[in-house]
């Protein structure tokens, strides 16, 4: 990969106008993601998005009549993607890939400012895109960390050309993120800290009165879109169940955090991106760098702040590892940088052949894997849906207890809980919100809906249905059953 012609075209391509390379991002990264855009689920929670979404556009009020740990922005997203798209989850999954190429060119755009080298800047772009298109719970599957990552690298992008309007439309691009998921704050808080205290070290000035205001400005912005949000729920009705989840339902909902947990994910994380990996870590560990010391300085305060942002939740889900793959992409940028030595074990791995090689491999293992999941096995849920449709009348109600919630959404149809995502009735995280997940599951078939779903062993729920129901599908050697009310 350090071969000269593909330095020249890598720098061909990073000459091109500003538009030609956001195209060019956003052109690989749907082509990355392309086979996921058919399949009906990549992960629970895009689908509880999707449904709260509809149901905001409908009129539901959000935390009183559907609710999840999430803050408010996700869901507003969705809706405004519901609005413009109707039910088409195609273009909900083509919509991410957009926002996956616009944060790759925003990293491009901040890698060319800091290091000023095209083919560091296009590789980080890259390999952005290559971190979120591979594993579904690593950024395949739309989730908040894609929407947030371009919230803070469009705001790193300002803070680098640092005035009073750059710092407040950063701040308010940073609260943005915030109101998607609360953990950017740590990238706000690491920006500040790192700026402040360069403008420090350059002007030998603790209290300057100009870049404290900037700071001043940026915090403010930082808060107006959380601010606006706590008002509108106060002139509301529905303020008591916005105040429970925004600020108590966190304390219930985090787990302790467990070192070894914590470590074992950022080992899964690092390993399942092995070739980038290699290359991010090398760049870290390597002492001739071609980097400034602020800029290494930096990177290191970042990190820290992320992994810690990662850490305190408790909670080892492997999209929070998005988070890291700012900072990463554009570390690992910098291994392509001409003046970048590194050793002959390592020139000899990422050289043309073996790089190319290697490349192909990855990028066509993917696409296989990705293209067997996604598009030639059945799609079950789809089928579950299409199975329901065929056979309900107008007016029937459906249950998918611990099955996918995704099926309400395809047959259009409301959840009959509030609870939408079925971990939160069918897992611990029911005691999060302070409930009796027996007595709601109760209540809910209690309501005699004509089909219940019901995945794998469900004690609780196949025990309640026994006697006024029937079995009349099962689907993947009986592991999804469909009932039916018998009457």
């Amino acid at each position: 990969m350090t071969d000269t012609k593909i330095g020249i075209f890598l720098s061909r391509v990073s000459e091109k106008s500003n538009l030609f390379l956001l195209l060019f991002f956003m052109s690989i990264a749907v082509a990355m993601r392309l086979f996921s855009f058919w399949t009906s689920v990549l992960d629970h929670d895009e689908s509880t998005y999707m449904i709260i979404g509809r149901d905001i556009l409908n009129g539901k009020a959000l935390y009183s009549d559907v609710t999840d740990t999430k803050p408010v922005g996700i869901f507003l997203f969705y809706a405004g993607l519901e609005f413009l798209f109707g039910s088409s989850i195609f273009m909900k999954r083509l919509v991410f890939s957009l926002v996956v190429g616009a944060t790759a060119f925003l990293i491009f755009r901040i890698s060319k400012r800091m290091i000023s080298q095209n083919r560091v800047a296009l590789a980080s772009g890259l390999i952005y895109i290559f971190y979120t298109s591979v594993w579904n719970y690593h950024g395949r599957s739309p989730n908040t960390e894609l929407l947030f990552n371009l919230c803070t690298a469009g705001a790193l992008l300002l803070f680098l050309k640092p005035n009073f309007r750059n710092y407040f439309i950063g701040g308010l691009i940073l609260g943005l993120g915030f109101i998607v998921k609360y953990l950017v704050l740590f990238d706000f808080l690491a920006f500040m800290l790192f700026f402040f205290l360069l403008g420090t070290f350059r002007t030998k000035k603790i209290f300057d009165g100009a870049r404290l205001m900037q700071h001043i400005f940026a915090g403010l912005a930082f808060s107006i879109p959380f601010l606006l949000v706590n008002l509108y729920f106060w002139l509301g009705d529905h303020f008591s169940d916005f105040f429970y989840v925004t600020y108590q339902l966190p304390g219930n909902y985090g787990s302790n955090p467990s070192l070894p947990r914590y470590l074992v994910m950022l080992l899964d994380f690092t390993a399942k991106f092995l070739p980038v990996s290699y290359i991010v870590f090398y760049v870290i560990f390597s002492k001739n760098k071609p980097l400034l010391a602020e800029d290494k300085w930096f990177f290191a305060l970042w990190i820290a702040a992320v992994l810690l942002a990662i850490y305190i939740p408790g909670k080892e889900f492997s999209h929070y590892t998005i988070q890291l793959m700012l900072p990463f992409s554009l570390l690992g940028g910098i291994f392509f940088h001409p003046e970048f030595i590194k050793d002959r074990f390592t020139v000899k791995l990422y050289s043309r052949k073996t790089g190319w090689a290697l490349l192909a491999v990855i990028l066509i293992t993917a696409q296989v894997v990705s293209f067997q999941s996604d598009i030639a096995e059945p799609d079950y849920p789809e089928e579950v849906a299409g199975y329901i449709s065929e056979n309900m009348e107008k007016g029937d109600k459906v249950y998918v207890s611990n099955y996918e919630q995704i099926i309400y959404y395809l047959l259009g149809i409301e959840s009959p809980t509030k609870y939408v995502h079925s971990n939160l009735l069918f897992t611990e995280t029911h005691k999060a919100f302070n409930i009796s997940a027996s007595r709601e599951i109760r209540r809910i078939v209690h309501t005699w809906p004509r089909y219940v779903v019901v995945y794998r062993k469900n004690a609780l729920v196949e025990g309640l249905i026994q006697k006024k129901y029937h079995l009349v599908k099962t689907y993947r050697n009986n592991e999804i059953k469909i009932y039916r009310r018998s009457d």
